[in-house]
């Protein structure tokens, strides 16, 4: 790999694509799973994304591919894709910048996650799948099919709380609030897999100058999955520190939730909670470790 954490041979094929181009900057991310790098060509900006395996690889492209119709003229577009291993893919740049970095007035700021919400609701009706998980670019799923809710929930429990009891890392206490939310997981019976974004924050929504929202980004997450997955993956815990902005992306959702997907929305925060324990126990990210550990104090006042 070139300092800017993309191959030569990379770098060729994103030429053939695009025409002359030239690495404006690299970011290799945290996680070690990717390294995406700016390119700017002739006519503007590109981004090529470089996956470590094809594992994580086939989902992305998959969401471009099929799902990123839900947002028309509203996400990047995918230029070109590259399999012959390492695994990358080109996608045009975005005007503007990404909510999270944009020092938005308070007003202009729920205008946006409102905005955030509204356009959600057509990834979610796009189309209803046939299991639960990851797929690969031609849609197979990775690893064996699940098509029971419960059953998918339930084992993405099982899976954590087990690498969390080998580590030692979680205390009792905790344990007993992650048993609350576990004898929920029935809330999820008859629930039909849909596309979710996964990754679906601040992070990654693109807002232009002006403040307003224009559109989202990255796939690398997105597979099929239950709706409240979508509500519930927040890196920066705005479900419990700013409500104000949650309440406005249900605004824009255009539904409030039924009793029934209030109580998966505890389920599947609490399981994100338990997934930012072990995730950052094992990866040495001891301040997500941290907020996932205050997210089930929170999460302890509010479920049954």
């Amino acid at each position: 790999m070139s300092g800017d954490g993309a191959s030569e041979d990379i770098l060729r094929w994103c030429a053939s694509v695009v025409g002359s181009c030239e690495v404006e900057s690299g970011d290799a991310r945290f996680h070690g799973r990717t390294t995406v790098c700016r390119l700017r060509t002739a006519t503007g900006h590109a981004y090529v994304k470089v996956h470590r395996d094809r594992g994580t690889w086939g989902p992305e492209v998959h969401g471009y591919e099929r799902w990123s119709r839900a947002f028309p003229g509203r996400t990047p577009t995918l230029l070109g894709v590259y399999d012959a291993g390492p695994f990358a893919l080109l996608v045009s740049g975005m005007p503007g910048k990404n909510l999270e970095d944009a020092a938005l007035p308070e007003a202009k700021r729920r205008d946006a996650w409102r905005a955030a919400g509204n356009a959600l609701t057509s990834l979610h009706e796009l189309e209803v799948g046939e299991y639960f998980g990851s797929c690969d670019r031609d849609g197979h799923a990775l690893g064996v099919p699940v098509t029971d809710a419960v059953e998918y929930i339930a084992a993405a429990y099982e899976e954590d709380i087990g690498r969390g009891a080998r580590g030692g890392w979680l205390s009792e206490q905790e344990l007993a609030v992650i048993e609350r939310a576990r004898v929920m997981i029935p809330a999820f019976a008859g629930e039909r897999p849909i596309p979710c974004h996964r990754d679906y924050c601040p992070v990654n929504w693109i807002v232009d100058d002006d403040g307003e929202w224009i559109g989202v980004i990255d796939y690398e997450f997105s597979r099929w999955d239950v709706r409240v997955s979508d509500f519930s993956r927040y890196p920066d815990w705005d479900w419990m520190l700013r409500p104000d902005l949650t309440d406005a992306f249900f605004e824009g959702y255009g539904r409030p939730l039924s009793p029934v997907e209030q109580d998966q929305l505890l389920v599947s925060r609490t399981q994100y909670a338990l997934g930012a324990i072990v995730w950052g126990r094992e990866n040495s990210f001891f301040g997500f470790e941290q907020e996932g550990r205050d997210a089930l104090v929170v999460l302890a006042e509010l479920l049954p």
